[in-house]
């Protein structure tokens, strides 16, 4: 149910669609349910067996079967539906409850005190169920109070048919309501900050959101307009100079900035996951064919690489020379983060993921590492920390949408011992490990989710 639909009032609004995926998967069987219901199963059962209470059983009986008729009730509902599809699983819910209080009750007219003081074990029990699942949706939050209420004033009832106006039927009966009323008061407290939090937590989504759209749209802006700025410029200073050979340069100049936008504007659409790529199924061997020379005019003599890839590997398929840029990319970073040389260690090796199997690049260095405040940054559009006019901010944000086009992931971490940076792309085991004929590829936008950020970029 929807914070603005079911969940966000008393009473949903009649003929809107509700959202049923939160309160179905709450009040479905869970883990945590099966364990309360055996728990309460199997102290039901031992009072049975040793206490001599008779109507326990066949009311533990009626008590799983209503119980398995609410779960049924409220997984059978459907994503999205209407306020009354919400009848049957609120009458499964009223009954259920109904029968709860029975059993406690069956054990508080018993007029023992060890049965009396599990009977209000049976309310505990109770209670913690709704503080800890009922909270999150105001209509059950209140449907669950009140049928723990009816219990406590039947049990107070009870003391005043039976010994009505004695000290221990007064104390008794007050203490159970104050403690009751005590926990209303906590219950509704609790769910009123859940609500605030809910609240509050998509008007940070939102700002987030916004301020990525700014910081995105601001540094797009600014790259053209410097781009064309050099376009436009050399074009008019080339109609006014007389000089052939002077116009020939400022119209060379003007073509080498309209192809820095033509590389940008391939950035953000690999960054958007929509580039044009041309997979092909290959090998990890084939993929890093030549890496090694093209790393070497990267890096200087400070720098040593070591490429390290393993047996056996399963066939991968990708745009071989996007991977290259790639890793050519983590290269460079790598190299930028640790300006008095160092170890960069490129590994290739087996690692399947959720059942698949796949491939996965991971390249190290010995650099100073990712302060963590920057972590969660790094991968985002236009961000750098490298000086103005030395980094563009989109290096790992096309890399992660390269890695996502290609239905694999990225992943950027601090390594588990030692210091630098750990940053692993991961693909998929071809399908078919016959080659195919590469075809261009556009699958569209997907969700980001890159997990940690580098301090290279």
């Amino acid at each position: 149910m929807h914070k603005s639909g079911a969940s966000g009032g008393m009473i949903p609004p009649f003929g809107k669609l509700l959202d049923f995926t939160e309160v179905r998967a709450l009040e479905g069987l869970r883990s945590q349910g099966i364990l309360s219901i055996a728990m309460v199963a199997g102290a039901s059962l031992a009072i049975w067996a040793f206490m001599d209470v008779p109507l326990l059983l066949p009311w533990l009986g009626v008590m799983l079967l209503t119980l398995g008729l609410h779960s049924y009730a409220f997984s059978a509902l459907p994503d999205q539906g209407y306020r009354r599809q919400l009848l049957l699983p609120i009458a499964t819910l009223l009954l259920s409850g109904a029968v709860y209080i029975a059993g406690g009750m069956i054990l508080w007219v018993q007029d023992t005190p060890s049965l009396r003081i599990l009977s209000l074990l049976f309310v505990f029990l109770a209670l913690l169920n709704t503080l800890t699942c009922r909270v999150r949706m105001r209509l059950l939050l209140v449907l669950d109070l009140a049928l723990r209420g009816v219990g406590v004033l039947a049990r107070a009832a009870w003391l005043w048919i039976t010994d009505p106006g004695s000290a221990d039927t007064l104390l008794v009966s007050a203490a159970l309501v104050i403690c009751y009323l005590y926990f209303v008061r906590v219950a509704w407290s609790v769910m009123r900050t859940r609500e605030a939090l809910d609240v509050a937590s998509d008007q940070a989504l939102v700002a987030a959101r916004g301020r990525a759209m700014e910081q995105l749209t601001g540094g797009v802006a600014h790259d053209f307009n410097n781009l064309l700025t050099v376009v436009l410029g050399n074009m008019e200073l080339a109609r006014l100079s007389p000089s052939p050979a002077e116009r020939d340069a400022l119209m060379a100049e003007a073509e080498r900035a309209a192809r820095r936008g033509a590389a940008r504007t391939a950035q953000l659409l690999a960054m958007a996951s929509c580039a044009r790529l041309k997979p092909v199924s290959m090998s990890p061997e084939e993929a890093l064919r030549n890496l090694t020379e093209r790393a070497a005019e990267l890096l200087g003599p400070r720098y040593e690489l070591t490429v390290d890839v393993g047996p056996a590997l399963p066939e991968i398929r990708v745009d071989g020379p996007n991977l290259q840029t790639c890793l050519l990319e983590l290269i460079s970073n790598a190299r930028d983060a640790m300006p008095d040389g160092g170890q960069i260690a490129l590994r290739a090796g087996a690692a399947p993921r959720a059942g698949r199997p796949g491939v996965c690049f991971e390249l190290s260095d010995t650099g100073p590492g990712i302060p963590a405040d920057l972590m969660p940054l790094v991968c985002e559009p236009y961000f750098t920390t490298k000086p103005v006019g030395q980094g563009s901010g989109l290096g790992l944000a096309m890399l992660r949408g390269f890695a996502e086009q290609s239905g694999g992931d990225f992943e950027l971490r601090t390594p588990r011992s030692g210091a630098g940076t750990c940053a692993r792309l991961w693909f998929p085991a071809a399908k078919d490990p016959a080659k195919t004929a590469p075809g261009p590829t556009n699958a569209g936008p997907r969700a980001k989710a890159a997990k940690a950020a580098s301090p290279a970029e």
